[in-house]
């Protein structure tokens, strides 16, 4: 029928917006072929007809009825409301037929003793979109989601299986995902223009030398940065500069147009020059590498150009170096807001600098299901003095205690920064490569999954300007909490994470003797 009504909204006219926008949502949902429909007075009674009739002809021809619940829905002065939901309890004393349904729209300091039984639908704040999908999933009789019980293992104190008790007696209950698409977000930045061209060429003949036997000896690599690097003072170039290069068999391979005899490889090249698609040669495998090796080197030297020290221990890692010998403070903007964020800092003891930390990031170029991404991993960096990095097995568990417990809000921060800090600028991330330029979008790639859990999705980029201060001012103590204890143990001292494994192997020697 075209004039049947689903739900007929009681409540109060003070809260008649709300009730504007749920009776919008509900009619949007089909059921049996047609838009589900509402009864809401101001679209039912027309000036001059009797309000009383048609309330009482809406409440009998319509299949369920929602009480708005607010406090001031109790509250009526009219006295409506409480006729309306007093009569459809009349019919049905214990709502048997669950005609009436609770709305919750706002907090109710009461509820009538006779209303208290009944599972009320919560339709406030941040609880409405799931509340809408239960209601209008009631409306159109379909079944809710249940849950499905799972059985697990039992854990000891130390987060380890226990061997007593390998199958669990009690179960968890765990929720079947929804059948919601769920993006999720990495690391990863995708390349959306490569340079279009890699040239190629021969070493020059004059960099070759003859064996006795008549055969050349192809030069070094690092003799052909010599022999760059001589050229270019030779023309008094103030700043020196070895453009990035692969050798392949007896050829130059490079971003850099060799074709320009002003280039910077010209000396070093033969004229038998060939320029070939960058698309292209990505299909095979080993040429694949290839332009993957280059366009690294491109990041380096991009790295080099915004202030990035680059770690000779680690490659393609990066960070962030002293200023004017002292910290080191970057402002960026999460979203809209600016914020702060020490990026290199001496740890200090007693007046005197006993190590640097240092904010850095692994940046590298990666080829993954047909398609080039810039990959970011934030890390820390720690050094003797700003810049010589220090190492061994300390910093790892330093490392460690830093990033283990961030969640995905840290992440998005720490990927959102070091974009900041990469662009420079609005629009995407530009690179030169050689002569040329690889632009990187600043949005991180994602992953859809058809499934999901429905309604617990929070806007983490609107919650970045309001968290990051906090996030900030967050590491910085832990930081320097954790850089404490571990440096500043006395040597042969066990640190916490030591003293755990000791007590974990004790046990599981005493379980092992009680067992034989």
């Amino acid at each position: 029928m075209s004039d049947q009504v689903d739900i007929f909204l009681s409540h109060c006219s003070v809260d008649k917006d709300f009730v504007r926008k749920l009776a919008a949502d509900i009619e949007t949902e089909t059921f049996e072929g047609r838009h589900l429909k509402t009864w809401v007075d101001e679209a039912e009674i027309r000036p001059g007809q009797s309000i009383v009739k048609l309330i009482n002809q809406g409440l009998e021809t319509s299949r369920f009825i929602g009480l708005v619940m607010t406090p001031a829905y109790f509250q009526s002065e009219s006295g409506w409301t409480d006729s309306e939901w007093h009569s459809a309890l009349h019919v049905d004393p214990d709502n048997r037929r669950a005609f009436i349904i609770p709305l919750l729209a706002a907090d109710c300091p009461y509820i009538p003793v006779l209303l208290r039984h009944l599972l009320r639908i919560d339709l406030r704040g941040g609880k409405y979109p799931q509340g809408l999908d239960i209601l209008t999933r009631t409306l159109r009789n379909e079944p809710l989601p249940r849950p499905t019980p799972y059985r697990g293992q039992l854990l000891n104190p130390m987060g380890m299986i226990d061997r007593a008790t390998l199958i669990a007696e009690r179960a968890v209950p765990q929720a079947d995902p929804d059948a919601v698409s769920e993006h999720l977000y990495c690391n990863l930045l995708p390349v959306q223009n490569l340079p279009q061209h890699v040239y190629t060429a021969s070493i020059a003949k004059g960099l070759r030398k003859l064996r006795k036997d008549g055969t050349e000896t192809l030069p070094s690599k690092n003799e052909i940065k010599e022999k760059i690097r001589e050229v270019q003072e030779e023309n008094n170039v103030k700043t020196p500069l070895v453009p990035a290069f692969r050798i392949v068999e007896d050829r130059i391979l490079t971003f850099h147009d060799l074709e320009s005899p002003a280039g910077l490889l010209a000396p070093v090249v033969e004229d038998d020059i060939e320029p070939f698609p960058t698309v292209n040669l990505v299909r095979d495998e080993d040429d694949r590498k290839t332009v993957v090796s280059l366009l690294n080197m491109a990041i380096s030297r991009h790295a080099h150009r915004i202030g990035l020290v680059a770690d000779e221990t680690k490659n393609w890692r990066y960070f962030f170096p002293p200023k004017e010998n002292g910290p080191n403070i970057i402002t960026w903007v999460p979203l809209k807001v600016r914020a702060s964020r020490t990026v290199a800092k001496p740890c200090t003891k007693d007046g005197q600098v006993q190590f640097w930390r240092h904010q850095g990031a692994y940046l590298k170029v990666l080829f993954l299901g047909n398609k080039f991404y810039l990959h970011i991993t934030p890390t820390w960096v720690f050094t003797e003095d700003g810049y010589r990095v220090k190492r061994g097995p300390k910093i790892g568990r330093l490392v460690i205690k830093w990033t283990g417990p961030e969640r995905n809000l840290h992440l998005l921060y720490h990927i959102r920064f070091w974009t900041s800090i990469l662009r420079r600028r609005p629009g995407p991330i530009s690179i030169m490569v050689g002569d040329q330029r690889m632009e990187v979008s600043p949005t991180p790639a994602f992953v859809e999954q058809m499934y999901g859990i429905a309604y617990d999705r929070k806007d983490l980029l609107g919650l970045l300007d309001q968290e990051a201060p906090l996030i900030a001012g967050t590491e910085d103590e832990l930081a320097d909490l954790a850089a404490e204890e571990e440096f500043n143990q006395p040597e042969g001292a066990l640190d916490q994470d030591e003293l755990i494994d000791e007590a974990i192997e004790e046990i599981e020697e005493t379980k092992s003797d009680e067992a034989e």
